[in-house]
């Protein structure tokens, strides 16, 4: 069952596992303002439903609380992050940070970092940019969960792309993987008991796993031996465009692992504890191109285009980051949306860690 909870209680109770954990003060604050944020915006997935795979990654020494990302190669627009294998979001927000910094200097930045961790959602790396009127993007490769294209066995990550834009009245934000979706949707399938509704999986290269009880199947996703994985973008054909997921996911490979000399999908595993993903972060400042207010408000005005056009009877047309800012008020309103098996996963770490959870779930 899913119930709401308070964003900003739930938030205080994160905060307080992070440094339970024995992150710092301002590093307890950015985790939990991430992971909420992507909770508020909807995308369940990879919010707090994301913290138990960080707890056994931080008890198994893949995610190392006192590591600190450090630059090892830099030119005005670009530099090369080391993270030391710490939080993903931590090393993502302070890549970021960089590629900001070099952008408002030099119009442009270009961050690639190797040895970090998972780090939830890849637009919130790019709408940081965003907030400051800058244009924002972001990818990570992962372990292997994607069917190449006639593959029977996965080989490249989710690999996801994330862009954002101002724009009126809400950021401009795309974030998807390049697989038709990312692992953590199967995960809330599976824990909502909730069969699979179109081919997002596949055994064998073609045939289809919708069953969300098929535990011999689903088990075994992201297990490079065996003959199971997430379909590209456009399925597991070339008539439906299979190749173009599998190429974008390629492409990210490219800005993550190959430019930082970091691990490729294939290299990455959960039990090694001396490999972790790569990730880019890229910011733009419109302004190199033009006037800033100008280019924004014809982006707009495109955007609102898109909107008026006819739609089918009964639907509405949305740009990306229309749904995400619905989500936000109705989740500030009445609270973000957690599941009962989620939210025994949260206790049950609280109450390892001596986190009393109670004041902030009643």
């Amino acid at each position: 069952m899913i119930k709401r909870y308070d964003s900003d209680k739930m938030k205080q109770l994160v905060f307080n596992i992070y440094q339970a954990y024995g992150f710092s003060d301002d590093e307890s604050e950015k985790v939990a303002h991430t992971l909420i944020y992507t909770d508020l915006h909807g995308i369940e997935s990879h919010g707090v439903q994301r913290m138990v795979m960080y707890d056994h990654f931080i008890q198994n020494g893949k995610i190392r609380v006192k590591s600190q990302p450090e630059i090892v190669k830099q030119t005005d627009v670009s530099a090369v992050v080391d993270a030391h294998f710490g939080l993903g979001q931590l090393n993502g927000i302070y890549s970021m940070e960089v590629a900001i910094k070099k952008a408002k200097e030099h119009g442009v930045g270009i961050v690639t970092t190797r040895h970090s961790g998972h780090y939830g959602i890849a637009g919130y790396y790019a709408n940081m940019a965003a907030e400051q009127g800058l244009i924002g993007m972001s990818s990570t490769n992962s372990r292997p969960a994607m069917l190449p294209t006639h593959a029977t066995k996965a080989f490249v990550g989710t690999n996801p792309i994330a862009f954002a834009m101002p724009a009126k009245p809400h950021t401009f934000i795309f974030d998807a993987a390049t697989s038709t979706v990312p692992q953590g949707k199967i995960e809330v399938y599976r824990k909502l008991e909730k069969d699979l509704p179109a081919l997002w999986v596949a055994k064998n290269g073609d045939e289809p796993v919708y069953d969300h009880n098929d535990t011999h199947d689903l088990d075994l996703l992201r297990d490079p031996e065996a003959n199971v994985g997430l379909a590209p973008l456009g399925g597991v054909s070339e008539a439906t465009g299979s190749h173009k997921g599998f190429g974008l996911g390629i492409i990210v490979e490219v800005f993550t692992s190959i430019l930082s000399m970091g691990n490729t999908s294939t290299e990455i595993s959960p039990a090694d504890l001396q490999v972790g993903p790569s990730q880019s972060f890229i910011a733009i400042d419109p302004a190199i191109f033009g006037d800033k207010d100008q280019i924004v408000n014809r982006f707009s005005e495109y955007l609102q285009n898109i909107r008026e056009l006819p739609a089918i009877p009964g639907k509405t047309i949305y740009v990306h980051g229309d749904k995400e800012a619905i989500a936000y008020a109705d989740r500030k309103k009445n609270g973000i949306e957690i599941d009962d098996h989620t939210l025994e996963e949260i206790m049950t770490i609280a109450q390892r860690l001596g986190v009393d959870y109670k004041p902030f779930i009643g």
